[in-house]
């Protein structure tokens, strides 16, 4: 009744683990092959979802705001996906954004260096409170891996509370809310809890309402949504 993060310095290596402990233990798993979908549902090219997951800032071709855009369409996607527990998500760089919810196994899987180089990204992640469990395959080999990421996974503080439900529910909703808002509203803001949706922009005095009424017409039916707050901060003016 858990989901399984597993983040590796070689995504290969991150599959096969992924996979073999999925079998173990009959979850679904899931890594990269979702680009494809996401790539189709939004319009955007696959390889800038893959480049902007592989890239810490943004590069030659892609600002920060594609970036951030096509980063914010793979979390919405990953955690509708993860509202169903019993699943392995591998080579998404899923731990970082699911950091408070409890019942997620968080894995790093160290295959060929002296520190943990994130497939998902290109920050060398040596703060190892990204994870729950990061294993050195230099000292273990890769059967013993899959025992150790399967047996420790049935702990019981990996067990789903209403809590942790409710976190990654909410994150769900905040990054979908957000992918719909994101490219005509950039820098957009949003939180929610429980179904209560909080908005948060910029705009000029003179078209808030308007600008209100729009965000509203495209976020505020979505399922799960059951109220919509929006609030427009006004740019200063430098006259």
């Amino acid at each position: 009744m858990s989901i399984i993060t597993i983040s590796s310095d070689s995504y290969d290596v991150g599959r096969e683990i992924a996979e073999k402990a999925a079998k173990v233990l009959n979850y679904k798993c899931f890594g990269r092959e979702v680009l494809a979908k996401i790539a189709e549902k939004h319009g955007v090219p696959e390889l800038k979802l893959a480049k902007a997951l592989d890239q810490a800032t943004s590069f030659p071709g892609m600002s920060t705001k594609l970036r951030d855009r096509y980063l914010t369409y793979i979390k919405a996607y990953v955690s509708t996906l993860l509202l169903e527990d019993n699943t392995v998500c591998y080579g998404l760089a899923a731990h970082l954004y699911l950091t408070e919810v409890s019942h997620v196994f968080k894995v790093g899987i160290l295959s060929n260096s002296k520190k943990l180089v994130n497939q998902d990204s290109p920050l060398v992640e040596t703060d190892a409170s990204h994870y729950d469990l990061v294993i050195n395959l230099g000292r273990i080999d890769k059967k013993k891996a899959v025992n150790i990421i399967t047996e420790t996974v049935i702990d019981r503080k990996f067990k789903p509370i209403t809590y942790s439900l409710n976190c990654i529910e909410d994150i769900e909703m905040e990054t979908r809310v957000k992918a719909v808002l994101l490219e005509p509203f950039p820098g957009i803001k949003v939180c929610a809890k429980r179904g209560i949706v909080v908005v948060e922009t910029k705009g000029f005095k003179f078209k808030k309402e308007k600008k209100c009424s729009l965000i509203k017409k495209m976020a505020g039916k979505l399922p799960g949504v059951i109220n919509m707050e929006v609030h427009i901060n006004s740019y200063i003016s430098r006259n």
